[in-house]
């Protein structure tokens, strides 16, 4: 799944209910408009209503208030990186990778192993150790779900799996 960054202008009350709604699920605002998006053009109602949006009056932007996203990857995403490295480039087992990443961190190898599994995982889509095992196999498959659990970071994580990718990757 090819992702698309978008910047979405949202009163301040919206966004405050967004961001408690999304704070409930464990996911970022973006993440969960992302979602809810998704979730509404795929399995709701494809027809834009006759009073469309697009015609209710949009401010001018200058009197939009914008929030910057900061651009440093979350650990998660480093970690995750980290591992697949080893995995791809160095041909390590995924749990030789969890140690050496692990040990680069600073931090224990369940860590590591949490950032590969629940950290990653949305309330409709659980990863648990094997599924992401098998999604080291298929990188562009990992990557796009990255793009999706990630969206704001999405252009960083495209540009991270080129980097960590290996040509011609065949999975063992």
């Amino acid at each position: 799944m090819q992702t698309t960054i978008i910047k979405v202008a949202l009163s301040t009350s919206t966004y405050a209910l967004i961001a408690e709604r999304a704070k409930a699920e464990g996911v970022e605002p973006a993440h969960y408009c992302s979602i809810l998006l998704t979730d509404y053009f795929l399995n709701g109602s494809k027809n834009v209503p006759s009073n469309s949006a697009a015609k209710k009056y949009v401010p001018p932007i200058n009197d939009i208030e914008t929030i910057d996203v900061p651009r440093k990857l979350p650990s998660t995403i480093e970690q995750i990186f980290s591992v697949c490295h080893h995995v791809w480039r160095e041909k390590m087992e995924f749990a030789d990778a969890l140690r050496k990443v692990a040990q680069k961190f600073k931090v224990g190898e369940t860590t590591v192993r949490d950032k590969c599994t629940r950290r990653i995982s949305l309330p409709h889509s659980q990863i648990d150790t094997d599924r992401f095992v098998q999604m080291l196999n298929q990188p562009n498959s990992l990557r796009d779900y990255l793009c999706h659990r990630f969206p704001k970071f999405s252009g960083q994580i495209i540009q991270r799996f080129e980097s960590v990718t290996p040509p011609n990757f065949e999975a063992n």
